[in-house]
């Protein structure tokens, strides 16, 4: 139980606005780790939704920072980074829960609308991975958890933009994983079911049609999701990399 310990450590969760990202934050709390809770929007309930997150996490006793901001500023992520390492000591755990939602006809996906989807769930994991992992190569040691739906591995009508960014994450995190393995710092992917609360299931309507699917007839809690991104972001998974740990209810099951 001590390789699961992240005492000592010190994590940024991208994308606390999402009831993913809060709900690995504050594991990641639970597990030691003193966390910087950061909204990867500028909105002001995404703001509240990033300070509630780091009150939650300093009620467990760690410290914690509540950030907001635009995920596809590279000065704003620096920064982000900076006053991590700045605040709280260091930087040993990223981890990227971005999430931009996007269903439409391929045909009506126009290039401006496109770039929007591929900027906000690709590119955005892009500039916080470089951030990050600037200061963990330096020190020779971080891990890095990228979260990713199920559409990063499997088509979805109506969805092509979406897919297409998501499954650009799950590639963009075997890839480094190949390139910084002997540098200290593994790479490795959550690859979440559909979450109550997260993106198509907001609808009640697509939620229903989801349940039906799904061998749980049920969807995931965000709380179920922590303990994988907890693993690998412990000691415990020292000797793995560039992997997807599934949590999908036995979506992946079906022909």
């Amino acid at each position: 139980m001590r390789e699961m310990s992240l005492a000592g450590k010190v994590a940024l969760v991208m994308g606390v606005e999402h009831p993913t990202g809060r709900a690995v934050a504050v594991a990641l709390a639970e597990a030691g780790a003193d966390v910087a809770c950061v909204a990867t929007s500028t909105r002001r309930e995404a703001e509240v939704a990033a300070n509630s997150c780091a009150n939650e996490a300093w009620a467990i006793g760690r410290r914690a920072l509540a950030l907001g901001l635009d995920p596809l500023d590279e000065a704003q992520v620096r920064s982000a980074v900076d006053r991590t390492v700045r605040e709280l000591g260091g930087l040993d755990v990223l981890v990227n829960a971005h999430d931009l939602p996007c269903a439409e006809p391929f045909e009506e996906t126009d290039p401006r609308h496109w770039r929007r989807v591929l900027d906000g769930n690709l590119t955005a994991v892009y500039l916080a991975v470089r951030a990050a992992g600037k200061v963990m190569l330096a020190q020779g040691r971080g891990r890095i958890v990228n979260v990713v739906p199920l559409m990063a591995e499997r088509g979805l009508a109506n969805a092509a933009a979406y897919c297409a960014a998501k499954a650009g994450v799950l590639n963009l995190t075997r890839a480094l994983a190949l390139e910084w393995a002997r540098r200290g710092v593994a790479i490795n992917a959550l690859g979440c079911g559909w979450t109550e609360g997260e993106g198509l299931a907001q609808d009640e309507e697509t939620r229903a049609q989801l349940e039906r699917y799904l061998p749980y007839r049920r969807l995931a809690r965000p709380d179920e999701l922590a303990g994988a991104a907890l693993y690998l972001a412990s000691d415990a998974a020292d000797f793995i990399t560039g992997q997807v740990i599934w949590v999908e209810g036995g979506a992946l099951s079906h022909v």
